[in-house]
C-alpha cells in the first residue's frame, strides 16, 4: 500500500489525506478552542484570540479565510 508523508511532522498516512491522523485531530481541537473563546468572547479580534488560545495569528485567519469561523462587524449595524 502506497503511503504519502504529513506536510506537517512528516508522519506516513494515507494517499489523498491532508494530514495524518496526530495532525488532523489536533487541528480539529485548536479548531474548537478558538470556537469556544470566540462564542465566549464575540467581539475578540485574531490577536486576541491567538493571545488567549495560544494559536497562531495565522492559524486563526486561515479558519476565517476558509469560511470555518465567520467575523461579525458590529461596527456597520450600528447606524441601521
Amino acid at each position: 500500500m502506497m503511503t504519502d508523508v504529513c506536510l506537517k511532522c512528516g508522519s506516513e498516512m494515507s494517499p489523498g489525506d491532508y494530514s495524518c491522523k496526530v495532525c488532523g485531530q489536533n487541528d480539529i481541537d485548536e479548531y474548537r478552542m478558538i470556537r469556544n473563546y470566540v462564542r465566549s468572547f464575540p467581539n475578540s479580534n485574531a490577536m486576541q484570540i491567538a493571545n488567549a488560545t495560544g494559536i497562531s495569528v495565522s492559524k486563526i485567519l486561515r479558519y476565517i479565510k476558509s469560511g470555518s469561523l465567520t467575523v461579525v462587524d458590529n461596527h456597520s449595524r450600528r447606524g441601521r
